[in-house]
């Protein structure tokens, strides 16, 4: 039942993240497109994408309009993640693997845990 309402959370955030989503051309290869996720029509999330797939996923999760989350991946597939747990502008926080970070992110933000395209991370689905 978890596994099913898991896939509908992430069809329902790729959908919602594609209608909302501005795109930003940075170059030819290049894009860039934001997500509002707290609706005060700002973006709180930014995928960066080069060539094919999407590279880097940049969050503000305290709303102050400065990333305190980034996620590196390859190939659309997650890497890494830092994260700037005290809001001091210093990442603080590494994560090797996408199972611990989904934890985290879903215990301290889950605002961004279900807008974020973070339940395996495969960003190969979101289309710019």
């Amino acid at each position: 039942m978890n596994k099913i309402r898991g896939i509908i959370i992430l069809i329902l955030v790729l959908f919602c993240a594609n209608l909302y989503a501005q795109e930003v051309p940075n170059s030819p290869q290049a894009q860039t497109k934001v997500s509002d996720v707290n609706g005060d029509g700002k973006a709180d999330v930014t995928y960066h994408k080069d060539g094919e797939f999407i590279g880097k996923v940049e969050m503000d999760t305290n709303y102050d309009g400065r990333t305190d989350v980034v996620v590196n991946a390859k190939d659309g597939k997650f890497v890494s993640a830092q994260a700037d747990t005290n809001h001091d502008g210093a990442m603080d926080k590494e994560f090797s693997d996408s199972k611990s970070f989904n934890e985290w992110l879903n215990a301290n933000h889950n605002d961004f845990y279900e807008q974020s395209n973070s339940r395996d991370w495969d960003l190969t689905l979101m289309r710019f």
